[in-house]
């Protein structure tokens, strides 16, 4: 089921199946700032209970295995309406029979899009119903579209951070697990070619030192700027052609999986754990406009 949010610049639309964004439509610009196109960085997803691949594909708890991918089941699963009007949109997931086969946790997560002025904020809220600890990561992965600007290409844009810092960059390999290591790398100024070879190959920052990442056409000033709020880490992979591509940013609460990691989920690294009867809430916003 879609849903729409207007105002008098924007049209967003959401969908119930995964409770994603699918389009952020400037009215005034007629364009487009989400990527339309194909999979695995299709639109916006909200991740749960992963956001990066796990050790086998698998997770153990209580003796009892349990499949699971890199994204978590939430994006493939239909979210019940709650409420929505012009301006804000509200969505709800139980856990049940289907999510029994996958999660052995009694849960509900409640995601809200609000759309006031040139910014759109979303905020992601876990309840755990049981009596024992849950476990589990989660997060945002948007695909903006890049360029998003008619005329121009990727290389007219650079990522701009917040301010200029020193970035922990994480090592993974070739299955998207971590490899342990990590090294230290420091944008010149604080920005990153959006056509460099450094968004092309992808990376995982941990504890980003910055509020804020900025999307940035040098040609027209236009930006699109992603508030990461208090995440513990964020991904970032440019793809697609340079006239119709993609920037994919990852706000996350958590990290792949280690390939020697242990199955068990209290064991894992870089993993939230939840207790009976206590709320988890994750935070992003997108603005957009021009310097």
């Amino acid at each position: 089921m879609l849903m729409t949010l207007e105002n008098s610049r924007f049209r967003v639309e959401t969908d119930s199946l995964g409770a994603q964004l699918l389009s952020i439509w400037d009215k005034d610009a007629g364009r487009e700032y989400l990527w339309q196109g194909a999979a695995p960085f299709s639109r916006a997803s909200v991740l749960f209970p992963w956001c990066g691949p796990l050790a086998g594909g698998r997770f153990l708890e209580e003796g009892k295995e349990y499949p699971a991918d890199g994204r978590g089941f939430s994006a493939a699963m239909k979210h019940k309406l709650v409420c929505q009007d012009d301006s804000l949109v509200c969505y709800r997931m139980e856990s049940g029979p289907e999510t029994a086969k996958l999660s052995p946790y009694q849960f509900s997560v409640k995601t809200t899009y609000a759309l006031k002025e040139e910014r759109i904020s979303s905020r992601f809220k876990v309840v755990n119903y049981g009596d024992g600890a849950m476990y589990f990561r989660c997060g945002f992965l948007t695909a903006l579209n890049l360029p998003f600007v008619p005329g121009t290409t990727r290389e007219d844009y650079d990522l701009l951070l917040e301010q200029p810092a020193a970035l922990t960059l994480l090592e993974r390999d070739g299955d998207g697990l971590l490899t342990g290591e990590s090294r230290m790398w420091e944008p010149e100024d604080g920005r990153i070619p959006a056509s460099g070879e450094a968004l092309a190959g992808g990376l995982l920052l941990k504890e980003p030192p910055v509020q804020y990442l900025q999307l940035t056409c040098r040609t027209t000033g236009e930006f699109v700027r992603v508030q990461l709020r208090d995440s513990t880490h964020l991904s970032l992979r440019a793809g697609g052609t340079p006239e119709e591509g993609f920037l994919a940013v990852g706000v996350l609460y958590g990290t792949p999986d280690s390939r020697d990691s242990d199955p068990r989920p209290e064991k894992k690294e870089e993993i939230t754990a939840l207790g009976g009867m206590e709320e988890f809430y994750a935070h992003q916003a997108i603005e957009i406009g021009t310097v």
